[in-house]
């Protein structure tokens, strides 16, 4: 059974990388397929202990939050008043832009962040008469990063938090620190290669012509959202303290959002919810708990305790870079759902790995930076470049995006590396 369900895997994962077919039809029929060949002895019960559900609800959730304080005008306001207070060099307007890219990314997905920005970003390089590309690059790598610091900020962090139990407030008070020195160790590397462009300065006129005051179509919705924001915003940080799972969070965050501010019509939210994402992961939840029942999870895990030689240091630094190089090609999400129950098992076959905490942000940090590695590492960069060729008919080839990509991955992964192994001295 173990060849079987892990031919499965190797055909979703060769569909869901190639494209070939859409990823959530490939992951549903391969879930439903090891439903039907009864990989589980019960086909429900295997489906009930699979589906992280936790995982799934907060997603929902969250999906229609964004979409309610997308009508408020918020993030046009946010976007606009940072390129209002970041004066007139082009230098500090790309740190403002990739820093409050990075700061929007560690509440709301990636891609809703890419589009907003985006957008005012073209209008400013088209004013100035500059070269988009290390402008969007930097957006799309500081998404990523951004993604990066908090368990609500990217897919992979749902899932490992979601599986390991830790609190907003204890991961970000790991991750967010570590993700600000690698975002600022990034922007310096394209500020490097971008040259030119970031030595020019802005026509006062065009600052003056920037009014945020433009994005809000109601004051009292504007303000009731920011406010909104803040609770949710607050509840996630006081998590642990009232002992909330981050679904009933989540979950509050959409319907509560819809019954302030959109009470009677909700389909058009719930039609944006990404119901695509979402059945992704149930064929995914059931593809790694059919792994995990055959014994495909215990056998990777074997493999890693032989290949680390007992050592915590060495399976760390396993994970950082085999994850960062393996999310640079293959969707971060499967991978790490591939490698939580891996991680989950490793104390059941070496004592030494009795303490796995440190792994689960290694794990973090690898498969959500390593994304930032190819133009198809993540969905933030299939968007921002699309949008790029889109509008300013500007094609970034695979080779021209690695001349930005490996430097800035190389340091994450290096950085991330020596973090995971003073995780190991201080958790």
């Amino acid at each position: 059974m173990k060849i079987v369900v892990a031919a499965v895997f190797a055909i979703v994962l060769y569909f869901v990388i190639t494209n070939k077919i859409n990823k959530t039809i490939a992951a549903m029929a391969g879930g439903l397929v090891l439903l039907f060949i009864r990989v589980f002895p019960d086909p429900f019960e295997g489906l009930e202990k699979s589906l992280d559900i936790n995982t799934i609800f907060f997603l929902v959730g969250m999906m229609i939050f964004v979409r309610v304080m997308e009508t408020s005008g918020i993030f046009e306001y946010i976007g606009i008043k940072t390129v209002k207070l970041a004066g007139k060099n082009v230098r500090s307007l790309f740190l403002a832009l990739t820093f409050v890219v990075a700061a929007v990314s560690a509440f709301i997905d990636n891609v809703t962040t890419i589009l907003i920005f985006v957008p005012i970003t073209f209008a400013i390089t088209d004013i100035l008469e500059i070269d988009p590309v290390p402008f969007i690059v930097g957006e799309i790598f500081a998404s990523n990063i951004g993604g990066t610091m908090t368990p609500i900020g990217d897919p992979p962090n749902i899932l490992i938090t979601s599986a390991a139990r830790i609190p907003f407030t204890e991961f970000a008070k790991y991750m967010v620190p570590i993700n600000l020195l690698i975002l600022a160790l990034a922007d310096l590397v394209l500020i490097v290669v971008g040259g030119e462009n970031f030595k020019k300065k802005f026509p006062a006129e065009f600052i003056k012509g920037l009014d945020e005051k433009r994005v809000v179509t109601s004051k009292k919705k504007f303000f009731n959202s920011a406010v909104f924001m803040i609770l949710i915003i607050t509840l996630f940080l006081l998590q642990k303290q009232l002992k909330l799972e981050s679904s009933i969070i989540g979950l509050t965050a959409g319907f509560f959002g819809l019954l302030l501010f959109e009470r009677q019509e909700i389909t058009p939210f719930l039609e944006k919810v990404e119901w695509e994402v979402i059945f992704f992961f149930f064929g995914l939840f059931i593809i790694t708990g059919a792994m995990e029942h055959v014994g495909i999870m215990k056998d990777i895990a074997t493999l890693l305790v032989k290949l680390s030689s007992g050592s915590m240091t060495i399976l760390s630094s396993v994970i950082v870079w085999a994850s960062g190089i393996v999310s640079g090609f293959v969707d971060n999400i499967p991978f790490a759902a591939t490698m939580i129950p891996v991680i989950k098992g490793l104390p059941n076959i070496n004592p030494n790995f009795s303490n796995i905490t440190p792994l689960w942000y290694a794990l973090a940090l690898g498969a959500c930076l390593g994304g930032n590695l190819t133009p198809v590492g993540a969905s933030a960069n299939v968007v921002g470049l699309t949008l790029l060729k889109k509008y300013k008919d500007t094609e970034i080839t695979f080779g021209k995006f690695l001349r930005y990509a490996i430097p800035v991955v190389f340091i994450s992964l290096v950085i991330s590396n020596i973090y995971s192994i003073i995780l190991l001295r201080i958790i």
